[in-house]
């Protein structure tokens, strides 16, 4: 790691360190605050952003200057499940709309607590579907999601499996939280490197989400069956405490027979590429998932 690295990545943990959660301001201060930090990471001028509605949900098209006209990515945000939105992720899915040569969807889900599971997911389905519905057979469908969305994606994947729906191209998994327990080894592990998250935070979140039991496979979707899903790229850093999720996920994928990517970034943190405008590995994860989804369609 370089001197430039390490020390952008030193002010990156002071910051993350230094950020209120939401036990110590409550939901709407903690959202507002991720609405507010946003502002410094303002999407490239080229960018040009379409707002319309699928029936009662918000969404937008980000259109590079230059893609592939036939190409889509529907991007699904993180927040755990209780915050993040268009503005709060316009940025990063703008970045992998460039590197990806691709136009993206990205919209607002419903958000936990007012919403609980399956709200969320619902809108997710909804987004899915008229997606589908309107460019299927015209158009290469791919899914990005990081975070709680790459859960949202997980259940939706594994919901188009057991229904037999239409899968999408290939899905890129960005930091995956997937397993609501919190139960793996690297939650303890990594608990002094992870600059970001905790698994008192997480488990506090999880239960935000939803009263029923955690290890129900659309709430906790590593426990699927993933038998005849799309290839995979999983992207998560080697020093966050979900590490383990992205590992599990892997080999339960290999197991299920499918083509899977893991890629266990050295000493990155959680969702590392939301600071890919100070970060070089940041632009350089990004880079690999337009790579990723090109190659498939």
């Amino acid at each position: 790691m370089s001197k430039m690295t390490s020390h952008i990545l030193s002010a990156i943990f002071r910051h993350l360190k230094s950020r209120p959660t939401f036990e110590s301001v409550g939901i709407e201060s903690y959202r507002k605050l991720l609405e507010k930090s946003a502002i410094a990471f303002k999407p490239n001028k080229s960018i040009k952003a379409e707002p319309f509605r699928i029936k009662a949900i918000e969404a937008q098209w980000l259109l590079p200057l230059h893609h592939n006209k036939k190409r889509i990515i529907i991007y699904i945000h993180g927040g755990g499940y209780i915050a993040g939105s268009i503005n709060s992720h316009r940025d990063l899915a703008s970045r992998i709309a460039i590197a990806s040569d691709a136009k993206v969807l990205i919209f607002n889900y419903r958000l936990a607590p007012e919403h609980p599971f399956p709200d969320g997911l619902t809108d997710v389905r909804e987004v899915y579907q008229w997606v589908t519905d309107n460019f299927q057979d015209s158009h290469k469908i791919n899914l990005v999601a990081d975070s709680a969305g790459a859960g949202l994606a997980l259940a939706l994947l594994s919901g188009l499996l057991t229904d037999g729906g239409p899968l999408p191209v290939c899905s890129v998994l960005i930091s995956p939280w997937i397993d609501l327990e919190c139960k793996n080894n690297s939650h303890v592990e990594n608990r002094e490197k992870d600059p970001m998250l905790s698994q008192h935070i997480l488990k506090k979140t999880a239960r935000l989400y939803t009263d029923k039991d955690l290890s129900d496979p659309l709430i906790s979707p590593v426990n699927n069956n993933f038998t005849g899903i799309s290839p995979v790229l999983i992207q998560a850093g080697e020093n966050e405490v979900l590490v383990d999720d992205s590992k599990i996920l892997s080999k339960k994928l290999i197991d299920a027979g499918a083509t899977v990517q893991l890629e266990i970034w050295k000493g990155m943190f959680h969702v590392w590429h939301y600071f890919a405008r100070y970060l070089s590995e940041g632009r350089q994860a990004i880079e690999q998932i337009g790579n990723f989804i090109k190659k498939y369609s």
